[in-house]
């Protein structure tokens, strides 16, 4: 019975499943079965990390006081509102991206026709800089859009990769 208990509780400790909503592979990281993030209960867990801290916090108002005592916990904060994302901010002003139709991903500053990332049906991200046939990330999971969203703002601001 011992054994049995032991296996089990191996198991769900080793499952990429076990902890995690969203795993997030970058295409540089293809041949590792370590993701290079983890999405899981509005934070964000980079591999590296050896403290009981998240490396990002997301929320879903600006709520200075929160915000601020994360910044200063030295975590990244993440706010995603009504397509809208914010990265390490604490005030409203424009927003770094907006998610539009199509899984579009546009920096503010961007006037052009060009998206700076899709997220694709397969859970696939692409910026639009990849000229590779390999995806700028994967994202497993069942919030896609939205994790795609987090890690496209991300990579885009240069925070992950």
């Amino acid at each position: 019975m011992k054994k049995i208990y032991l296996v089990i509780l191996t198991i769900a400790l080793f499952s990429s499943h076990a902890f995690a909503d969203s795993n997030i592979w970058l295409n540089s990281n293809n041949k590792s079965i370590t993701p290079n993030a983890i999405i899981k209960n509005h934070q964000i867990w980079l591999p590296t990390n050896q403290t009981q801290t998240p490396n990002f916090v997301i929320f879903d108002q600006m709520d200075q006081n929160k915000i601020t005592q994360a910044l200063t916990n030295n975590q990244g904060v993440i706010v995603i509102k009504n397509n809208q994302i914010w990265v390490n901010e604490i005030s409203t002003q424009p927003p770094f991206a907006i998610l539009r139709s199509g899984n579009q991903i546009w920096l503010q500053d961007n006037h052009g026709t060009v998206a700076n990332a899709i997220i694709k049906s397969n859970g696939t991200l692409w910026l639009s800089t990849n000229n590779s046939t390999i995806a700028s990330a994967y994202i497993e999971g069942n919030n896609q859009r939205q994790d795609g969203f987090i890690i496209a703002a991300l990579l885009l601001s240069q925070q992950l990769g």
